[in-house]
């Protein structure tokens, strides 16, 4: 349930069009994280937008089309000028002149009009999150304590054997962070369908977060819009999520994501010190 005391409507769009204030910005996104119908409503709105940029981007007319232009305004200013010297009886426009006339533009706008019901319908359809979004949108609910871990613990040992008695399959490799002044805090299992994930948490010293997922995948799968970096000969893919670092690798056939809000580069740098060709 949202704690704020109501939902935001137009402040979605600004947000989504980067027009609101910082102040503004964090208040809106804290209450998109808490609440399910806002988070719905912008995501629906994200997507029609990537859709339309995707689908209907303004291309440049062509010279040709300028040059068509020019003259048919031109033909028009001397017909109206010869118009003035002249007398002409009008005669009035019979039905079948005025379809032959206005089809095409009839024709335009009812295929505008059907374009603009498609997008507003695709607005109502939600779409699937992709895992870096899962993977930010754990830690922003671990973050603001609404994640809560099943097991809450210090030891790297027990956590392992946690998982390794709750359905994952696969042998997580929990990490020690102790010489990088981070502390284990706990875990617990998320799921993707029928896929079990290994998600443990982590402190610093000055409060900073950390939120490291482990699953059976590939990276190949993982969407477009990441910075690929390389280290010890495997491959990271690094995306930012609304202030929220996620940086994706592979293990074997597990994928490792290590998420947080600290600097970008203190996350891939984090990464590279733990990962293991």
């Amino acid at each position: 349930m949202s704690t704020s005391p109501r939902h935001y409507k137009d402040e979605l769009q600004d947000w989504l069009d980067g027009r609101l204030d910082a102040e503004t910005c964090v208040e809106v996104e804290r209450h998109v994280e808490m609440c399910a119908e806002c988070r719905r409503e912008y995501e629906a709105m994200w997507w029609t937008k990537k859709f339309a940029s995707k689908h209907y981007a303004p291309t440049e007319a062509p010279e040709a089309l300028r040059a068509n232009v020019l003259a048919a305004i031109r033909t028009e200013s001397s017909t109206e000028s010869s118009l003035e010297e002249v007398s002409v009886v009008v005669e009035p426009i019979r039905p079948a002149t005025f379809w032959q006339r206005y089809q095409r533009p009839l024709w335009a706008a009812a295929a505008l009009l059907v374009a603009s019901l498609f997008i507003v319908a695709l607005s109502f359809v939600k779409r699937p999150l992709e895992m870096p979004e899962i993977a930010a949108q754990d830690y922003r609910a671990y973050q603001a304590q609404t994640l809560a871990m099943e097991l809450s613990t210090s030891s790297v040992a027990e956590m392992t054997t946690y998982f390794a008695g709750h359905g994952v399959a696969f042998n997580t490799r929990v990490f020690d962070l102790g010489m990088m002044n981070y502390q284990l805090e706990g875990g617990r299992v998320q799921t993707v369908g029928s896929s079990p994930r290994a998600l443990f948490s982590y402190r610093g010293t000055g409060k900073q977060k950390l939120v490291c997922q482990m699953y059976v995948g590939q990276v190949t799968t993982l969407p477009k819009g990441s910075v690929l970096r390389e280290n010890k000969g495997l491959a990271f893919h690094v995306y930012q999520l609304r202030g929220v670092t996620a940086v994706f690798w592979q293990e074997g056939a597990v994928v490792c994501v290590l998420t947080s809000d600290i600097p970008l580069e203190e996350v891939v740098q984090l990464a590279f010190a733990k990962a293991m060709p």
